[in-house]
C-alpha cells in the first residue's frame, strides 16, 4: 500500500470521475468489540449523494457482524482487493455466516496494517486496512 495521497477536485459525479468501478468483491474492515480485526467480503455497495454530501450505502444484513460494528464505532475501511484466484477464495472462506469472528480470522490470508488517519477527535480507533488493496475508502 503506498501512502501517497492525490488531492481530486470532487464533482457531483464523483465516483464516475475519480473512483469508477464495476460490482467489486470488497473487504470491509471495521472495529470488532474483541480487537480491531474483522474483515466482511462485500460486493453490495453503492456510491452517491445523500443531502448534498457524498456516501457509499452497504447493503448487508442488519445482524451481520460488520453493520453491527459500524453501528457501534461509525467507522469502517472498503478494501478493494486484486482479482486474484486466491484472494476470491479466501473471501468465499471468510464470508460463511456461523463462524466467530476469531475462526473466521485465523483463516484470513489478508494483511491488515493500521490505518494512517489522523485522530479526528475519536481517539484514532480507526479499523486496520488491507495492505493487498488496490484501493482503500475510509469512511465515517
Amino acid at each position: 500500500m503506498s501512502n501517497d495521497f492525490e488531492d481530486i477536485r470532487m464533482l457531483d459525479n464523483f465516483y464516475q470521475t475519480s473512483s469508477f468501478f464495476p460490482m467489486p468483491v470488497v473487504l470491509v474492515s471495521t472495529l470488532s468489540e474483541e480487537g480491531p480485526k474483522n474483515l466482511g467480503p462485500y460486493s453490495l455497495f453503492f456510491p452517491h449523494i445523500i443531502a448534498g454530501r457524498y456516501a457509499m450505502m452497504l447493503i448487508c444484513r442488519e445482524d451481520s457482524n460488520t453493520a453491527m460494528n459500524i453501528k457501534r464505532t461509525g467507522v469502517c475501511a472498503i478494501n478493494f482487493i486484486p482479482d486474484d484466484k486466491k484472494f476470491m477464495e479466501n473471501c468465499v472462506e471468510l464470508g460463511w455466516p456461523g463462524d466467530t469472528k476469531g475462526e473466521k480470522m485465523q483463516r484470513s490470508i489478508f494483511t491488515l496494517i493500521p490505518s494512517t488517519r489522523p485522530d479526528n477527535g475519536n481517539g484514532g480507533n480507526y479499523p486496520q486496512v488491507v495492505d493487498e488493496s488496490v484501493k482503500i475508502f475510509e469512511c465515517t
